[in-house]
């Protein structure tokens, strides 16, 4: 079900019944109310996201008796939906960490799975350390952060150095995990390490958009990890059973559009009633009373509504494919799920500029102001579309009608 009315017939708000059941209201309200303040000041969300966290939205997919809210996962999408609508960088900033948790809890009794799940519970956030690309690279060759773990034996610890560029979130996780080479018996191991000496993030990111997403440059130098934390790898998942193992990642971009364009929806209203000033050549003596920007700022409710029925399409697909896990209908599943996700960025990536364009005709002049920050709409709905070009899906769904061609399998698609 769609949240961007839940609260009464007709109504347009902020925030869906679950997260105020969950006593979310208030703070994602304060935080939708001090989010343009935030985008001129450049100021990181760091109180912002320490609040989130406090109340367990990183650990919102973990059971009440583990600390968490219990939520499924279309729950869990849409409360982080409301969390962009308030703030669209606070929304992307746990991104990696949300997906983590959701791939430890079918994997809970590994022990670095279940290193990751303890961490939720007491309220940290975790970010990546590996799987990155060296974008000064001819090529952008692929590379780990943290390639290889070294044994010192004078402190009975491992070390290991490294640089990750765009590390979307990691300015504000509490502990890190990755992949790296342990290089006593040169095998691959699964490590974690929280926040400390070594660990420190640059706000370097020079995107249009998304400014306050943490995405900056992680730099690991002689960085800690405990031998208690460092873990054998997971065994082989069957690769036939499930090759579109990142659909997460898509579909939590795609939700935080739909977020920012219930945003839009809200701020459209406030802009057409703050208005005193109609045009010369208006019909009527007040801008809330001119047809034609009655039916713009409908128009923008329409599509705003379409946005989010979209995206919830592509969620409750996501949720399907995560029920058939070790099932015989694990790969229709997962399948599934990448094909609606690419359906919904092909069609939301191209309404969502549209809509947030169409509240600076609402507004007219008055919606340029740099205090009301109103373009961060489309420019974060511009940089979050760029992860991954629609133009791809779009082929890859024209290849999949005409022959059957699967999507690629390497990352998230």
């Amino acid at each position: 079900m769609s949240d961007i009315s839940t609260q009464s017939a007709g109504a347009v708000t902020l925030v869906s019944r679950l997260a105020a059941s969950l006593g979310f209201s208030s703070v994602l309200e304060e935080i939708a109310a001090t989010a343009a303040t935030r985008e001129r000041e450049q100021r990181l969300p760091h109180a912002e996201i320490d609040t989130l966290k406090a109340l367990g939205f990183g650990a919102a997919r973990l059971s009440a008796d583990e600390g968490g809210h219990g939520l499924s996962l279309g729950e869990l999408f849409a409360l982080a939906r409301d969390v962009a609508a308030a703030d669209s960088n606070i929304a992307h900033a746990f991104r990696n960490h949300l997906w983590q948790i959701e791939a430890a809890l079918p994997r809970r009794d590994h022990p670095f799975h279940a290193h990751v799940l303890e961490l939720a519970r007491r309220r940290k956030t975790v970010g990546l350390s590996f799987a990155d690309s060296d974008a000064t690279a001819a090529g952008a060759r692929s590379s780990r952060v943290l390639s290889r773990l070294e044994w010192d034996a004078g402190r009975q610890v491992y070390v290991g150095s490294g640089d990750k560029v765009y590390a979307t979130g990691n300015l504000y996780n509490d502990a890190f995990v990755g992949v790296a080479i342990e290089g006593r018996e040169n095998r691959t191991v699964q490590y974690v390490f929280e926040r400390g000496e070594g660990v420190s993030s640059d706000d370097d990111w020079q995107g249009f958009g998304q400014r306050l997403t943490g995405s900056g440059t992680a730099r690991f130098r002689e960085v800690v990890v405990q031998p208690a934390h460092v873990y054998p790898p997971d065994p082989e998942q069957a690769p036939e059973a499930a090759p579109w193992g990142f659909t997460f990642h898509q579909v939590y971009l795609t939700n935080c559009i739909a977020g920012i364009v219930r945003r839009v929806v809200l701020d459209a209203v406030e802009v057409l009633r703050a208005r005193k000033r109609n045009f010369y050549h208006g019909d009527a003596a007040q801008p809330a009373d001119e047809p034609a920007l009655q039916a713009l700022l409908g128009r923008i409710r329409a599509y705003a509504a379409s946005i989010e029925a979209s995206a919830e399409r592509a969620v409750q697909a996501l949720q399907r494919a995560s029920d058939s896990r070790g099932s015989r209908d694990e790969y229709a599943g997962t399948l599934a799920a990448t094909l609606a996700a690419s359906e919904a960025k092909v069609v939301i990536d191209d309404l969502a500029p549209q809509v947030a364009s169409w509240l600076i005709d609402l507004g007219s002049g008055s919606a340029v102001s740099s205090v009301a920050a109103l373009d961060r709409h489309w420019r974060n709905i511009k940089v979050i579309a760029s992860h991954n070009p629609r133009l791809y899906k779009e082929r890859l769904l024209g290849q999949n009608l005409l022959s059957g061609q699967l999507p690629p399998t390497g990352a998230f698609f």
